[in-house]
């Protein structure tokens, strides 16, 4: 028996020495980290040498991405994995690991196209598709059939019924994100598309062009007339997207913007609204159009690493992004796959049916403005909407200051 345990230290000792660490950067949103432990936990098993460690992050982009340009600028090779918003590959692309020549390895051609090509930077694949998101209307479906209201085709019919409803059932009747910060830009991107205005396109800011700026002011006053006319709370300048979903899953709203993982939770046992909730597309602005913010999160390694912990990262990557481990994640977090294949998977058609029912909102989702400064352009952004938002500037007066700072940024 002796000789037996001794045998076991020792090999336990011995497969040590042998493993490598990979460091992995990740948030907590829903069900987010527990879903990606209970991952972790099937891969260590199948690969003991290989150990991952979590560096949990803030849940709000703005502050991952203000960790990681601390990090990377001062070259440390801690974490080997990022997960990356999929607006800041341009940025970070010189500090990630070039992935072109391992296409065939994580199998990049059965991806979605947005995807594979939100990752690729000057013809260099930095990074891989992990999960893809798009805004999402959800809505109390019992509380529209209760009052005998069909959903919403317009921002207006969404006023309207929120308005009369949550008058009736004394609840709010509208909840986003309104906070200052990079959710901001999402929800502003959204009534801007959806009203017909653009901000930049093809590297040139067109955002005070005479109807872009008509239509973008009426974007804004759209938000800020959410506020003044009581449908939305005055507190939504404080919300992200969990304190949104928070309020929605107490009961407490009728409608709610938010991304795809809200739905598992907000049809969780422990939910209130269990089986009342509906989910669509955004409304759009008469004579727009529907339009929903490109979002979703990629994997990047960090090219500090050391070669064994690059060879190791791989690996996990490919774990987490193979076909069983979307579905998972698909089903037990609610957040979308990146792999064309897994939207006929039965299992995610009958834990999450809007995946398949709403497949074209995600394929067609719009990106938020191309550039690499994006840092930047979006700090302008979240600052000059949050101005209207509180009643600082008029939607004028800011989209015009905002056109100027924005060309001052890109240097056009």
């Amino acid at each position: 028996m002796r000789k037996t345990l001794s045998f076991i230290f020792i090999l336990v000792l011995v497969v040590s020495a042998f493993s490598t660490t990979v460091t992995m950067a990740a948030g907590a949103v829903g069900k987010e980290l527990e879903v990606l432990n209970a991952q972790i936990a099937v891969f260590e098993k199948a690969n003991p040498d290989i150990n991952i460690k979590i560096i949990p992050l803030q849940n709000e982009s703005d502050s991952r991405h203000d960790n990681y340009a601390n990090w990377l600028a001062a070259k440390v090779k801690t974490p080997t994995i990022f997960m990356v918003d999929v607006v800041w590959p341009a940025e970070f692309a010189p500090f990630f690991v070039d992935l072109t020549n391992d296409k065939d390895y994580f199998n990049i051609d059965k991806f979605l196209p947005g995807t594979v090509k939100s990752n690729t930077v000057n013809g260099r694949l930095v990074g891989i598709p992990w999960f893809t998101d798009a805004g999402l209307l959800y809505y109390r479906k019992d509380l529209l059939e209760k009052y005998g209201y069909k959903p919403p085709k317009t921002w207006y019919e969404l006023l309207t019924i929120a308005k009369n409803i949550s008058d009736k059932e004394n609840i709010n009747g509208f909840v986003w994100q309104g906070k200052r910060y990079e959710g901001l830009v999402c929800d502003a991107m959204e009534y801007i598309h959806s009203f017909g205005a653009e901000v930049i396109e093809n590297g040139k800011v067109v955002l005070d062009d005479p109807d872009n700026l008509k239509k973008a002011t009426q974007a804004l006053w759209f938000m800020k007339g959410l506020i003044d006319e009581g449908v939305t709370p005055k507190g939504v300048t404080t919300y992200a997207e969990e304190e949104s979903r928070r309020i929605f899953q107490n009961g407490d709203a009728v409608f709610m913007r938010n991304w795809p993982y809200a739905w598992s939770l907000a049809n969780a046992d422990d939910s209130v609204i269990k089986g009342k909730v509906g989910v669509m597309p955004l409304p759009m602005a008469p004579n727009g159009r529907h339009s929903a913010t490109l979002g979703g999160w990629n994997l990047a390694i960090n090219k500090y690493a050391t070669d064994d912990e690059v060879m190791a990262a791989k690996k996990f990557i490919k774990f987490l992004t193979s076909y069983d481990q979307q579905v998972y994640k698909a089903v037990n977090s609610g957040q979308n796959p990146t792999l064309k294949a897994a939207y006929s998977d039965s299992k995610i058609k009958e834990a999450n049916p809007f995946m398949v029912n709403l497949y074209d909102v995600f394929i067609n989702a719009e990106p938020r403005p191309v550039t690499p400064v994006y840092s930047e352009v979006s700090d302008a952004i979240q600052r000059h909407v949050y101005d209207v938002l509180t009643g600082v500037k008029s939607a004028r007066t800011a989209l015009k200051e905002l056109s100027d700072e924005l060309r001052d940024i890109i240097n056009y």
